[in-house]
C-alpha cells in the first residue's frame, strides 16, 4: 500500500497489521480496521480525480460612444464610490455616505452589462416594507421604530457578476451509527464509523456575486433570491430616473466565492441524499468537476435606506425585484435582560415543579440553576438573531437548475467500531434490555 492507505481515517496517524488480530491497527487512536473494509475506503480515494474548478472567461462588451453621450458618471468626493446615470439626471447624492458634492466625469471604455433586473418595487413599497421589517422583534428599542430618522432612501442598480456551470462532483461524508444496550452489570454503547460517498450531476445558474466593493458583499446576498427569469438584455433606458453603481471588482476576483457557492450548494444536495440511521454526518472532503462554465455581467436592483438613531447609523438593503429586506438591527439590553429572567422563571420553575412532583427537592434546585439560565440564554440568543438580518448565503440551492440534481454513485463505506461500557448500579432491580 502506498502511504496514503496507511493513514488513519480517524486521526491521520501511521496504521499496522497487527499479526494477532488480523486487523490494521492505529496505535494513536486504538482503531481497528479489517483488510477488507480499509481496502474499500482506501480503493474510493484512489479513484478520486483532480478537482477541476477552473472558469471560461466569457465575452464582455464596452458601452459604445454612443451610449456612453446618454450617460455621465458621478465620483464622491468624501468615499470614492461611483455611479453611473443618465444625462437628464441635474443633481444626485452618494447612496453610500449622503454627501451631496458629486464629481461629474467622463465616461470612458466602461464595461456594458449583458443583462438587468428592472425595478420593480417603488418607494411606498420599500417603506411599507421596512415597517414589516420592524415588527416582530422583540428585543428592538421601543423607540427606535419612532424616533429613527430615514436620511435616505435610494433605488441603484448594484453590479454583480453571474456565473453558470455544470458540476460533476463528488463528496465523502463521515457518518456514526449508534447503538445501545445492557446486561446485568455493564451498559453498553456503540459507536459504528462509516465513509459515506455520494457521487452526481448538479448544475447552477445565475448564481451572483456582488461586483462592488461599495456595496457588502453580506448585506448583498441576505437579500436573495433574485429570480433569474426576469433578466433582460441591457438597454440604457432602464436607467433613466436610476443610478448604477460603477463595478470595480473584476469577475477573476468573485471566482472563488462562485466556487465556494457552487461547493456548499453540491454538498447541501448530496446531503440529502443520505438517510437512515446516520447521525453526526460532517464533511470529509469534496471534489468538483466544472464544465460549461459561463459568466455574465448584470445589474441588479436594490433600494439603499439610511437610517440615523442616537447618532448612530443603520443602513438597509431592499431586494428591487421582491422586497426582501435585510440590514442589522439594535438590540434592547433592558428588553433582553427582562425576558432572560422571564425565561429563566418559567423555565427554573417548571424543572423544580417536575423535581418537586417526583419528591427530588434537592435535585430539583440544582436542576433549576443550571436548565434555567442555559435554556433562557439559548432562546435569548435566537431572539437576537431576529435583529441581526446580514449574513452569508449558505451554498446556493435557489439557483440549481430544473431537474439538473443526479445521484449516480452510492457507496456507504464501514471503517471500525468502538464500544464503550459503564458500571451498572447494582441491586436495581433492572432487567436485561436490548
Amino acid at each position: 500500500m502506498a502511504n496514503k492507505e496507511l493513514e488513519c481515517p480517524c486521526c491521520g496517524g501511521t496504521l499496522h497489521f497487527d499479526s494477532k488480530t488480523q486487523d490494521i491497527v492505529c496505535p494513536y487512536c486504538d482503531s481497528h480496521f479489517s483488510v477488507d473494509d480499509l481496502k474499500a475506503y482506501t480503493d474510493d480515494l484512489a479513484s478520486d480525480k483532480e478537482e477541476d474548478v477552473s472558469w471560461d472567461e466569457s465575452t464582455v462588451q464596452n458601452y459604445t460612444n454612443q451610449e456612453m453621450k446618454g450617460m455621465k458618471i458621478y465620483s464622491c468626493e468624501s468615499c470614492g464610490g461611483e455611479i453611473i446615470v443618465d444625462e437628464t439626471t441635474t443633481s444626485t447624492c452618494c447612496p453610500y455616505c449622503g454627501n451631496n458634492v458629486l464629481v461629474s466625469k467622463q465616461m470612458s471604455g466602461d464595461l456594458k452589462p449583458n443583462l438587468v433586473i428592472p425595478f420593480q418595487k417603488d418607494k411606498a413599497n420599500v417603506l411599507d416594507s421596512l415597517k414589516g421589517f420592524f415588527k416582530k422583534k422583540p428585543l428592538l428599542p421601543g423607540s427606535f421604530s419612532k424616533t429613527h430618522t430615514i436620511e435616505e432612501v435610494k433605488p441603484l442598480y448594484v453590479p454583480f457578476w453571474l456565473f453558470d456551470a455544470d458540476v460533476a462532483g463528488k463528496v465523502r461524508f463521515k457518518g456514526e451509527i449508534h447503538r445501545r444496550w445492557s446486561d446485568a452489570r455493564y451498559d453498553y454503547h456503540e459507536v459504528k464509523y462509516y465513509s459515506l460517498v455520494r457521487e452526481g450531476d448538479i448544475a447552477f445558474d445565475r448564481v451572483p456575486v456582488d461586483g462592488s466593493q461599495k456595496m457588502e458583499d453580506a448585506l448583498m446576498e441576505s437579500i436573495e433570491p433574485y429570480d433569474p427569469n426576469q433578466l433582460v438584455e441591457f438597454n440604457a433606458g432602464y436607467l433613466a430616473g436610476y443610478a448604477a453603481d460603477r463595478y470595480d471588482v473584476d469577475k477573476d476576483v468573485t471566482f472563488n466565492r462562485a466556487t465556494e457557492r457552487f461547493r456548499q450548494g453540491t454538498i447541501s444536495a448530496f446531503r440529502g441524499d443520505i438517510s437512515g440511521s446516520y447521525v453526526n454526518v460532517t464533511v470529509a472532503d469534496s471534489n468538483l468537476q466544472l464544465s460549461n462554465t459561463k459568466t455574465a455581467y448584470a445589474l441588479y436592483p436594490v433600494w439603499i435606506l439610511n437610517a440615523k438613531w442616537k447618532e448612530k447609523n443603520y443602513r438597509f438593503a431592499v431586494n428591487g425585484q421582491t422586497g426582501k429586506i435585510a440590514g442589522d438591527l439594535p438590540v434592547s439590553k433592558l428588553k433582553f435582560f427582562l425576558f432572560w429572567m422571564l425565561f429563566f422563571i418559567l423555565i427554573g420553575g417548571a424543572v423544580f415543579g417536575l423535581c418537586a412532583a417526583l419528591e427530588l427537592l434537592e435535585g430539583g434546585i440544582i436542576a433549576a440553576l443550571i436548565i434555567g439560565p442555559i435554556a433562557s440564554t439559548s432562546i435569548l440568543m435566537g431572539m437576537r438573531r431576529k435583529n441581526k438580518t446580514v449574513r452569508w448565503q449558505f451554498g446556493a440551492a435557489n439557483y440549481v437548475r430544473q431537474n439538473s440534481f443526479h445521484i449516480f454513485s452510492r457507496k456507504d463505506i464501514f471503517l471500525y467500531r468502538k464500544i464503550s461500557k459503564t458500571p451498572r448500579p447494582q441491586n436495581n432491580g433492572s432487567s436485561n434490555r436490548r
